[in-house]
């Protein structure tokens, strides 16, 4: 016999808010000057091993759009808990605004492949050339081949859980 299913129907946006733990990663790009700019982001996925792609949503009215979008390249870098604080501060400020990297403090290094700067703390770095952006609604996802990636052995992996009493929460794996 067959149990009958609790299962509710709820909105896109109620189950999206459950769809948790989920990587949360900062997305960084340069202006024509060679500034950097970054966002924090968790719509972000491998989707290729060969050739090696990442693909990453960001909302079309982000300066990071217009800055991927220009200069046709990314860095995405994977935090710890060491870069919660800044990661938090990415994601609640704009770039057309205010200098993040200078706000925070947090630490770039030269990029071998890419103008955009690697995050020297960062447990993982990526290095991405544009490959291809598809309209995604109020997004684009971006679509980058890896052409370089660099590791901080023996750091962890910094998960976004949710909300929590209207506050974003981190863990380290």
């Amino acid at each position: 016999m067959m149990k009958k299913s609790v299962m509710k129907e709820v909105s896109p946006a109620q189950a999206f808010a459950t769809f948790h733990p989920e990587h949360a990663v900062f997305v960084l790009s340069v202006d024509r000057q060679g500034k950097p700019n970054g966002m924090a982001a968790a719509w972000n996925m491998k989707c290729s091993e060969e050739p090696p792609m990442i693909a990453v949503a960001v909302e079309k009215g982000a300066n990071t759009h217009k800055l991927i979008s220009e200069s046709r390249e990314f860095v995405i870098a994977v935090p710890n808990k060491a870069l919660e604080k800044g990661l938090l501060f990415f994601g609640s400020s704009r770039g057309s605004e205010v200098d993040k990297f200078g706000e925070t403090g947090i630490r770039t290094m030269k990029a071998r492949h890419t103008q955009t700067p690697l995050l020297a703390d960062a447990t993982i770095n990526f290095e991405c050339v544009l490959r291809n952006a598809v309209d995604a609604g109020d997004c684009t996802l971006f679509i980058g081949r890896v052409v370089a990636s660099y590791a901080n052995k023996g750091k962890r992996v910094l998960m976004y859980r949710g909300r929590i009493g209207g506050k974003r929460v981190f863990e380290e794996f």
